[in-house]
């Protein structure tokens, strides 16, 4: 639909009456109209070395030439006081680049025809780009530009260059996101005209005035929003140590697993998996493949089984490999069969035949029914003794024949001497822990008068029996917890659970957790050596290998301050002065995130339209990002003199603002409105754009007739004047546009 008014000049009607003219006809007045197809462009989450691609497509939805357009990029930083104009961003900064091709340059088909103007359709074809110098983007869509005509694709990522729409038009514009740092990246691309509504030409003073750029929305941005990860992966293995416990030769087989993650937030290549330095029985049972990627937050397994072949001490080791950069091998340490077994218990041992104070007068071999057991390992793994204590040596062995620990063991009768004898049956298991049993018993001897309990000894012997009443305590009798002192050494409960036997002046009664370590027990220092050194329920705490900050990860796993859980390898860097992720770097050498950042303002704050009349209520709306993450408050404000009630709302995001009143004289003026947007931590920066205002009377939006008299030769003179003088409304600046008065015919 064509715009038009009705204007009549004075001047020019006492002129036409006089000469009686021809009835006056109607002209249209054109004007072009800026589209874009879409506000907002998403570009996603890219890893470094990664491209993103999006296209605006930039039309002219009106009726003539849209002339002189720029596309800009401009991220608005800037205070109250600054003539605003925004912040350029160089080539490749922040990582998007803007580029067009004139050649691009789409038309309807036969619309030179259609509008009449074939050349002017040509020439909207045609470009004014790269040939020239750039010039600078203004909030609101201020001047400058270049010249040229130079057809080829143009990069506008360090300014905007110039170009010409037709009417129904179109041109795609091409916005490419590689991230260059990490995290939340925001941009505005800004397109607009920098022509005024008419030309100051003297010749064409008399001709109807020509709309250059559309007249309500001139200037429009899109924002542009991206996100980076550093796309590296970050390699964790946990457990960093494998302990098997005490496995038997032919009894046991274990698999244990080592979990490998990428904790990164990239692709993480493994190398392999392999076991070096290793004694015999272990191997990997189970592994990922050479070169594996594993991608970022996902986990995959190791297993690692151990079978021993002796009970000896084994140690081995696991190198895992992969391209992190900081930790390209990490090592598993693996033993099994070593050390003392916190979770070891003593082995049991019980003389069924013969019974204390046995009278053994026979040249026939003694003998004796044992039965040994151990919940740890089996019973045929047990050493078994038979120990005289009158000759001093071993008389037999008693190890068990099957898994049942039933023996039945033969003493030949050279092997005793004669006299009293107390033998003592000695069981051990693996970890060097031994129990004893006892029987006293006579050797082609009789009973000692002075033996009043019957165990074959009496106050009177050699050595004496100490307890004279208890058949169970003897010389070399076996000790018991009991609270006697059964075997006559004047020691009480020795070796047992009421006795240190580490030598750590703890016993496993008074709370010692491993009484065969002296390095545990209750208040002892933990020590990376998977033992509970401190008999609280916890192994390792505090030492390398626990994760005492609860982050998931030990100094082990490359946790660089296990005392902050803020600070690991899966952490993000943030800019405090700490190396918050544990790659060796620290906040700006590592793209990091500020705590206290300064809010930005995205391009300029957007109004629903550049010009509007006075009276009249457009909407305001202003994009914020601040990197923290923090939500800011707003403030609006004009330079006019009626302050923040032109709005209704003056402390919202967006805002509807009531156009002010012009001088009645005014053929329009410019308002800044600007927003203040202040973070919690007081941080403050400053929007602003130029709206233009005009009179109420003014057709700025209706289709308007220009009325004018017919070309003629007649007794007055020469032909007529094609149309009456129209003042032109140039000089607005920014927002300058043509808006004829609107009278009624």
């Amino acid at each position: 639909m064509s715009r038009s008014a009705l204007l009549v000049a004075p001047s020019f009607l006492l002129f036409a009456a006089a000469c009686q003219p021809a009835a006056p006809v109607t002209r249209d007045i054109p004007y072009p109209k800026l589209a874009l197809n879409q506000d907002t462009m998403e570009f996603g989450t890219l890893e470094f070395g990664e491209t993103s691609e999006r296209t605006v497509t930039v039309s002219n939805d009106g009726y003539t030439i849209l002339e002189d357009i720029y596309v800009g990029m401009q991220m608005g930083v800037g205070s109250k006081e600054d003539e605003f104009t925004g912040i350029d961003i160089g080539p490749g900064q922040e990582g998007f680049t803007v580029a067009y091709d004139p050649a691009d340059i789409t038309c309807p088909e036969g619309s030179a025809e259609d509008t009449g103007t074939e050349e002017a359709t040509a020439d909207a074809k045609a470009s004014d780009s790269s040939g020239g110098g750039a010039g600078g983007t203004g909030a609101s869509g201020g001047t400058g530009g270049g010249g040229g005509t130079d057809t080829a694709p143009v990069d506008q990522t360090d300014g905007f260059a110039l170009f010409k729409l037709g009417p129904g038009c179109s041109i795609p514009v091409v916005v490419t996101y590689s991230p260059i740092i990490a995290g939340e990246v925001w941009g505005s691309l800004v397109f607009g005209s920098v022509q005024a509504d008419q030309t100051e030409d003297e010749e064409k003073a008399n001709e109807l005035p020509e709309y250059l750029r559309d007249p309500t929305r001139f200037s429009q941005q899109v924002y542009l929003h991206g996100e980076a990860e550093k796309g590296q992966g970050t390699i964790v293995v946990s457990p960093r140590s494998v302990d098997f416990g005490y496995l038997y030769p032919g009894e046991d087989t274990e698999t244990q697993r080592i979990e490998v993650q990428n904790v990164g937030t990239g692709d993480l290549t493994l190398s392999g998996a392999e076991l070096v330095s290793c004694d015999d029985g272990f191997a990997i049972s189970s592994s990922f493949a050479p070169n594996y990627v594993l991608a970022a937050g996902q986990n995959t397994l190791v297993e690692v089984a151990y079978a021993p072949t002796d009970t000896d001490p084994a140690y081995c080791e696991l190198d895992v490999t992969s391209n992190d950069p900081g930790n390209s091998l990490l090592e598993v340490t693996i033993k099994g069969n070593t050390g003392a077994d916190p979770n070891n218990a003593p082995p049991t041992v019980a003389i069924r035949w013969p019974e204390p104070g046995y009278e053994y007068n026979s040249p026939n071999p003694l003998e004796m029914e044992v039965n040994i057991f151990d919940k740890n390992q089996p019973a045929t793994s047990l050493t078994c003794k038979v120990k005289s204590t009158l000759t001093v040596s071993n008389v037999a062995s008693c190890d068990a024949p099957d898994a049942s620990g039933h023996v039945i063991v033969s003493i030949p009768r050279e092997n005793f001497d004669s006299g009293i004898d107390t033998l003592n049956v000695v069981v051990t298991d693996a970890n060097g822990v031994s129990s004893y049993a006892s029987i006293s018993m006579l050797i082609n001897s009789s009973y000692p008068d002075s033996d009043d309990d019957g165990d074959a000894y009496g106050v009177e012997s050699t050595p004496p029996d100490c307890d004279d009443h208890n058949r169970d305590t003897y010389p070399d009798a076996a000790e018991v917890y009991d609270g006697e002192d059964n075997d006559c050494d004047g020691l009480t409960d020795e070796g047992t659970e009421g006795a240190d036997d580490d030598g750590d002046d703890i016993s496993e009664a008074d709370g010692d957790c491993n009484d065969y370590n002296a390095q545990a027990y209750p208040g002892a220092p933990e020590r990376a050596d998977s033992v509970d050194n401190d008999c609280d329920g916890l192994v390792d705490e505090g030492t390398t290998l626990y994760d005492d900050d609860g982050d998931g990860f030990a100094e082990v796993n490359n946790d660089c301050n296990d005392a902050d859980i803020e600070i690991s390898p899966a952490a993000a860097e943030v800019c405090d002065g700490f190396d918050n992720d544990c790659d060796g770097l620290k906040d700006s050498a590592d793209d990091c995130v500020s705590t206290d950042s300064e809010p930005l303002v995205i391009g300029y704050p957007r109004p629903s339209q550049n010009a509007c009349l006075e009276g009249e209520q457009i909407s305001v709306t202003v994009k914020v990002f601040d990197p923290d993450g923090q939500v800011p408050t707003y403030s609006w404000g004009t330079d006019d003199d009626k302050g923040q009630s032109l709005f209704d709302n003056p402390f919202a995001q967006t805002v509807n603002f009531t156009c002010p009143e012009v001088d009645e004289s005014s053929a329009g003026r410019n308002v800044t409105v600007y927003v203040l947007a202040q973070d919690p931590d007081g941080h403050q920066v400053w929007g602003q754009t130029k709206i233009a205002i005009y009179p109420d009377d003014y057709a700025l939006y209706e289709p308007y007739t220009e009325v004018t008299v017919a070309e003629q030769t007649d007794a007055c003179g020469a032909p007529a004047a094609a149309g009456a003088p129209l003042a032109l409304l140039g000089g607005l600046g920014l927002a300058g546009a043509l808006a004829a008065r609107r009278r009624k015919a």
